[in-house]
C-alpha cells in the first residue's frame, strides 16, 4: 500500500520560501484553499509570486494585505457579489506590488504550455483589438512556419508550488473537485509541488475515487492537507456555501484599509486550521450546510 500523503495544512505549506512562485486555485468565492492561504499568512512568507486562475478572490488580496506578494499575474481580482478587492486596488494604484497585466488567456495558455513544456503557445487572433500588449511586453508575434502568417504567442507558465482545494481526497492524493472548476488539473500539470486541501479524506479502505470524477491525479500530488471547511469562508460547492456575514465582514474592513485587524481575528489569532475552526463554532459552520439540503 502506498504511504499516505495526508499532513495538515500549516505541516503542507511548511517549505514553501520566500520567493516562491504559486499557482493558486479557486475561482471567486469559491474552492479557494483558504486554509492553506491562512498557514501562509501565519508563517509570514514574503515576495511571493501568485498567479491565480482568471478569477482571483478574496485569498489574492489577503495575501497582498498580510505583505506576502511581491508580483501578480492579473486577470481579474474582486470579490465577486461584493465588489472590487480593496487591497488589490490599493497595492496597484500604490505600485506596491509589481503587476503582470494579463487577462484569461494569458493565464489559460500560460498553464497549458507550462504543463506540456512546451515554450510557448500561439493564439488565435485576439489582441489585435486591445492595448494589452503595450503593457504586457510577453505578448509577442511570431512566424507561423506553415502558413508564413503572423501569430500572437503567450509564454509559458510555471509555478514553484500549486495550491488547490478539493471536496474529496485519498491518501493518495487523488483529488475530486466540486462545482465551477476553472483548470486546476493544467495548473497542477504546470507546477512543481502540488497541495491540496480537502475537506474530507476518504478511509484506507473505502472504494478507490472513479477515474473518471478525479481532477487531479495523486501521481502529480505531494501532500494532502486534511481541512474541513477549508474553503471557508468561501464555498465549497456540495459541502457548505459562502459565509456571507464574514465576507461582508472581511470587505468592509479592507474598504476601510483595516484588513489588519480581521487578519488578527482570523489568523494570526490561532496556531492552525483547528484552532480557526474553534473560533467559529460548529453552529456557525453547520448552518452553512443548510444551502444544499
Amino acid at each position: 500500500m502506498s504511504a499516505s500523503k495526508v499532513t495538515t495544512p500549516e505541516e503542507a505549506v511548511a517549505g514553501i520560501p520566500d520567493g516562491a512562485t504559486i499557482a493558486l486555485g479557486g475561482v471567486h468565492s469559491h474552492n479557494g484553499p483558504m486554509a492553506l492561504v491562512n498557514a501562509l499568512i501565519r508563517r509570514g512568507v514574503k515576495d511571493l509570486e501568485l498567479i491565480p486562475t482568471p478569477s482571483g478572490g478574496a485569498p489574492v488580496d489577503m495575501l497582498i494585505a498580510a505583505g506576502c506578494v511581491r508580483r501578480l499575474h492579473v486577470s481579474y481580482v474582486g470579490l465577486e457579489f461584493l465588489g472590487m478587492a480593496p487591497n488589490y486596488r490599493r497595492a496597484a494604484e500604490g505600485k506596491t506590488i509589481e503587476i503582470v497585466e494579463a487577462d484569461e488567456a494569458w493565464i489559460v495558455y500560460g498553464f497549458r504550455a507550462g504543463a506540456s513544456k512546451l515554450p510557448f503557445l500561439p493564439l488565435p487572433a485576439l489582441y489585435e483589438g486591445t492595448d494589452l500588449p503595450k503593457v504586457n511586453d510577453g505578448i509577442r508575434t511570431t512566424t507561423d512556419p506553415y502558413t508564413g502568417n503572423t501569430v500572437t504567442t503567450i509564454p509559458a507558465l510555471r509555478a514553484d508550488y500549486g495550491l488547490f482545494h478539493a471536496q474529496v481526497t485519498d491518501r493518495k492524493g487523488n483529488a475530486q473537485i466540486f462545482g465551477q472548476r476553472r483548470f486546476e488539473d493544467v495548473m497542477a500539470k504546470a507546477s512543481d509541488h502540488v497541495i491540496i486541501s480537502s475537506d474530507e479524506i476518504l478511509d484506507e479502505y473505502a472504494p478507490a475515487p472513479d477515474p473518471r470524477l478525479v481532477s487531479i491525479p495523486g501521481a502529480i500530488v505531494e501532500s494532502v492537507a486534511h481541512a474541513p471547511y477549508g474553503s471557508h469562508p468561501l464555498s465549497s460547492p456540495g459541502h457548505y456555501g459562502y459565509d456571507r456575514e464574514q465576507l461582508v465582514e472581511y470587505r468592509d474592513l479592507a474598504a476601510q484599509d483595516r484588513t489588519k485587524e480581521y487578519l488578527e481575528k482570523y489568523v494570526y489569532s490561532v496556531d492552525d486550521h483547528l484552532g480557526y475552526l474553534d473560533k467559529l463554532g460548529a453552529r456557525r459552520l453547520l448552518g452553512l450546510q443548510q444551502t444544499f439540503r
